[in-house]
């Protein structure tokens, strides 16, 4: 009877063992692989468990796509060093004048540019919350505008490409990784209006703007103009096939360098440090890749996702569907890295995409903007943690902060459901 169970829920089995490992604060990766593995000892022969885990695990590892991981993340970092973020804010400060709130649409518009060069949301709200944060105060934001500005804005880095979440979703599902990225670019670009229509509806007591002299205006951005220039030259290059995402991300880093020590920032010293980052975080996110993807494996073997999804069909359909995959992500959200929520929920939620008639590619969309609300999700919200670890501000702060930029982006979740020519536009021109 235990045995017909086992082979019945393994993979059920394999998912409450992967809850129970993180409600032991198993790092998740590890959590992943473990249950998986667990299962799998339960339901087939120990030689043949361990043989499998190391070939799903070699072809995780070998993926030529994501290659373009570590280059994009080194870009990232680069820029840190090289004080971009206090570039970008100084145009942007410069051309947002004196409209209200100028400086917090400054700030908007600074993460939605550093978005485009790093595709990471914690080095976007890092790098400009470095800046934008102590200015912001010292007009009068306080600090739940401040850090709830930079938190909110910051998740533009998944979205608006190049984006890591995008890639290791394009994959997952064998999607294309340069049709994903522009399918970011309009939906990216209208969450940022929303945000900035937000900011200057939020009618803090700031200080009264002064607008800057055109040429001083055109000076700054000159000052500025290569690292402004580095995310039109990254959309381009993809948009017209010129070159692949891979490509670009070896063309950017290499851009970086030559930007940096062109401007006399970018030392020796700096650059092994920017590389030490990036490594770390290119293994901890390959240690999910590799693990997840044993994980994902073993659930679709054992037919949970189409159990799910069939399940889920049955008894929910069209826009209740979509509502019951968003509140399952915001909850998700709360305990889950958004890295870890998207290795754990495509295996689930893309075979229920695929029966609501979701693109691939708008469904892509639709889980990169789920990967942002879980970057601003208390109490586990990286992107909280990040603005707390660099500015001081309480957490209960900053998540109040951030839940207005939260509430715009579970409704951008339905307009990608309802209006996914707004995500397939520019994929279809694509050359």
């Amino acid at each position: 009877m235990l045995t017909d169970f086992i082979f019945d829920y393994g993979g059920y089995i394999a998912i409450a063992l992967l809850f129970a490992f993180m409600l032991l604060t198993v790092p998740v990766f590890v959590a992943m692989g473990l249950s998986a593995f667990a299962a799998a000892l339960l339901l087939e022969d120990p030689f043949l468990a361990f043989r499998s885990f190391i070939s799903i695990a070699w072809q995780g590892a070998s993926i030529f796509e994501l290659v373009a991981l570590p280059l994009f993340i080194l870009t990232g970092t680069i820029m840190q060093r090289t004080d971009a973020g206090a570039d970008l804010f100084a145009v942007t400060k410069a051309w947002a004048g004196a409209i209200p709130n100028s400086l917090g649409v400054a700030t908007i518009t600074a993460c939605g540019v550093f978005a485009a060069i790093s595709g990471s949301s914690i080095a976007t709200a890092a790098t400009v919350g470095l800046v934008a944060i102590p200015l912001l105060l010292e007009e009068g934001y306080g600090e739940r505008r401040a850090g709830g500005f930079v938190a909110g804005g910051g998740t533009l880095g998944i979205i608006i490409p190049p984006s890591i979440p995008l890639i290791l979703y394009g994959v997952i599902t064998e999607t294309s990784i340069g049709q994903l990225f522009i399918a970011g670019v309009v939906p990216g670009l209208l969450m940022m209006g929303l945000f900035t229509l937000y900011v200057l509806l939020s009618r803090p007591r700031v200080k009264a703007p002064e607008a800057q002299p055109v040429a001083e205006r055109l000076a700054t951005t000159l000052r500025s103009f290569g690292v402004v220039l580095l995310p039109v030259v990254i959309i381009l290059a993809i948009y017209t096939g010129v070159f692949t995402p891979t490509e670009v991300g070896a063309l950017s880093v290499i851009y970086v360098v030559l930007l940096g020590w062109a401007q006399g920032r970018l030392t020796w010293g700096k650059l092994w440090q920017a590389s030490t980052v990036a490594t770390s975080t290119t293994a901890m996110l390959f240690m999910l890749i590799v693990f997840g993807q044993y994980f994902a494996h073993f659930l679709t073997f054992e037919q949970v996702p189409q159990s799910i999804a069939a399940a889920i069909i049955e008894n929910a359909s069209g826009i209740y569907a979509v509502t019951l995959m968003i509140a399952t992500y915001i909850v998700l959200g709360m305990f889950l890295e958004s890295a870890a929520m998207l290795l754990i929920s495509i295996p689930i939620f893309f075979p229920v995409a695929e029966q609501l008639g979701f693109h691939p590619i708008a469904f892509g969309i639709f889980a990169a903007i789920a990967m942002e609300i879980a970057q601003i999700s208390p109490p586990i919200g990286v992107n909280l943690f990040t603005i707390h670890g660099i500015s001081g501000i309480s957490l209960g702060r900053l998540a109040r902060g951030a839940l207005p930029f939260l509430l715009i982006q579970v409704a951008m979740l339905y307009v990608v459901y309802f209006f996914p020519g707004l995500v397939l536009w520019l994929p279809s021109l694509m050359m």
